[in-house]
């Protein structure tokens, strides 16, 4: 059994057995930081960049600290978009299965029946986006009366979509005397001044950029901006990865370029703000299965995808916003793996994109859009290399094959005469392998023993012509006819045959006619004679 971590193995046992499933063992450096704290019972400001861990660090003390045996909402969770919300709801609800802990989503976009049952129910952890979870506190639908646990995550992103006057009020159905927290990739003064209204005395938990955008390969291309679809299509090719995101700054632009992309082969889909619900959550399913390569989308849309293998982001167009590009290059490199950040830059936008870098403190490199010939180079070379793979998975089966077949063979003989024919075998293969030709003859004996006993050639059936159609008489001719009938008579008839063959051809029916009503005068002739 795997050992956990001093700060995992110090936490209620039924929490570390879903720790232990989910296949934790370390703590990430938010949740080494920020769990105490939080089990202290202070408010804390925290700022770790995303993929870094923040879930597991609020929501284990949430968890912790939820009383099972009381059917109310004990904490709440406000986040800025469906998908993330739902996301959290995941993990939380994977922390606290052996618990008995239940959460419940709440966001727009989705049936009001499932969450008004879930709150019936008496959801112990609320998960949502502000306007949705402001509509059913208006109606008297959710009571936070016994809340004691309030975390506002992502915060910077919740107050750049405007959501401020709706956080403002769900905080008003709060309990004063409760914990607060606040998460976000970013601090900006105008979160700074988020945390002063929500928050009492804040402890600071500031996070260094392991694993965040420090770590992951930054590139960008200088393009013409008319030219961006077609250079992006070059460098999916030539770069092929398993997977993307391709970051649009509006709808419109997510439309085009999944219309762009999907008429050239490319496996794409989209999410935005237009779409259904349950079609930006079969997107995201798709993604997240490997079933779809590359999704297209909008900042608000993608925020809260967490793919952990995601391979690329691309920004097809670039944000004003320095805070964006940290959000947009988030979704890779997630958890310290590795991600590659890609830009395509034009005239328009290299003011604001060298202005990001200076605020994010990361210097991103130039790279020139591959030549046709260079792309061309690439395809054959991963054309070989696909084959030689085909190659080698061909072989891995043969021998595989080899294998099944020799050890059903040996298990027939039983384990001691299998061990003894093996034993005799060894010196003999040994002194084969020692070079190539004795090498070239195992491999033979390997080859021959594959193929096995030759089948025996069928035996040919004798098989009638028949005609072509097979209800149809056999037709013959008359000079068939007549062979066939000479073939079947004595020697002397075929002679006599032969000698009269003129009067049945060439002098007409009227010499033959003659002969035949003659017959009398014909025999009388040979008696005189």
């Amino acid at each position: 059994m795997t050992e956990l971590n001093e700060l995992f193995a110090d936490i209620a046992p039924d929490i570390q057995k879903s720790i232990m499933e989910l296949g934790w063992t370390t703590p990430t450096p938010v949740q080494a930081a920020a769990i105490p704290k939080m089990r202290e019972g202070g408010d804390l400001i925290v700022q770790a960049m995303t993929g870094s861990g923040k879930t597991g660090a609020f929501g284990i003390p949430i968890v912790e600290a939820i009383d099972t045996e009381l059917a109310k909402t004990q904490a709440i969770i406000l986040l800025p978009t469906r998908e993330l919300a739902n996301q959290v709801a995941v993990d939380l609800d994977a922390l606290g299965k052996n618990r008995g802990v239940r959460t419940l989503p709440i966001y727009g976009g989705v049936a009001y029946g499932p969450q008004l049952a879930g709150l019936e129910e008496g959801a112990h952890i609320v998960v949502g986006t502000p306007g949705r979870i402001l509509d059913h506190l208006k109606n008297d639908r959710m009571d936070l009366s016994s809340t004691k646990i309030l975390v506002l995550d992502e915060a910077d992103e919740m107050l750049s979509l405007g959501f401020w006057p709706d956080m403002k009020e769900v905080a008003s159905y709060l309990p004063r005397k409760r914990q607060s927290h606040l998460f976000s990739a970013t601090m900006p003064e105008k979160v700074r001044s988020l945390s002063r209204f929500f928050l009492t005395e804040p402890q600071d938990v500031t996070i260094a950029d392991e694993g965040g955008p420090q770590k992951i390969e930054h590139c960008f291309y200088m393009c013409a901006a008319a030219e961006k679809e077609a250079v992006l299509a070059r460098i999916l090719k030539y770069e092929n990865p398993e997977s993307a995101i391709i970051f649009c700054n509006t709808k419109a632009d997510v439309r085009f370029i999944t219309a762009y992309l999907s008429k050239r082969g490319f496996n794409i889909d989209q999410i935005s703000g237009d779409l259904q619900q349950s079609a930006r959550e079969k997107a995201l399913n798709k993604i997240k299965s490997g079933k779809l390569r590359f999704l297209a989308a909008t900042d608000v849309a993608a925020r809260g995808i967490d793919i952990s293998d995601l391979a690329y982001v691309f920004n097809y167009t670039t944000s004003d916003s320095p805070e964006v590009y940290v959000h947009r290059t988030g979704r890779t490199g997630r958890a310290g793996k590795s991600g590659v950040a890609v830009s395509l830059i034009s005239g328009l936008d290299i003011g604001n994109f060298k202005f990001m870098q200076t605020v994010n403190e990361i210097t991103i490199t130039e790279k020139k859009v591959p030549t046709e010939r260079q792309l061309t180079r690439r395809l054959e070379k991963r054309e070989k290399e696909q084959s030689e793979e085909s190659d080698r998975k061909a072989i891995e089966g043969e021998l595989d094959t080899l294998r099944e077949k020799s050890n059903k063979d040996l298990e027939a003989v039983g384990a001691d005469d299998a061990k003894a024919r093996v034993d005799r075998m060894l010196p003999f293969v040994q002194k084969l392998a020692e070079n190539e030709e004795g090498m070239l003859e195992l491999a033979r004996f390997a080859a021959g023993y594959l193929i096995g006993k030759p089948a025996a050639a069928p035996k040919v059936k004798e098989v009638k012509v028949k005609a072509k159609d097979d209800d149809a008489p056999q037709v013959e001719d008359r000079e068939t006819e007549r062979a066939r009938e000479d073939a079947s008579k004595p020697e002397g008839s075929q002679r006599r045959r032969s000698r009269t063959g003129s009067s049945d051809s060439g002098g007409g029916s009227g010499a033959g006619g003659s002969r035949g009503r003659s017959g009398g005068g014909g025999g009388g002739g040979r008696r005189r004679r």
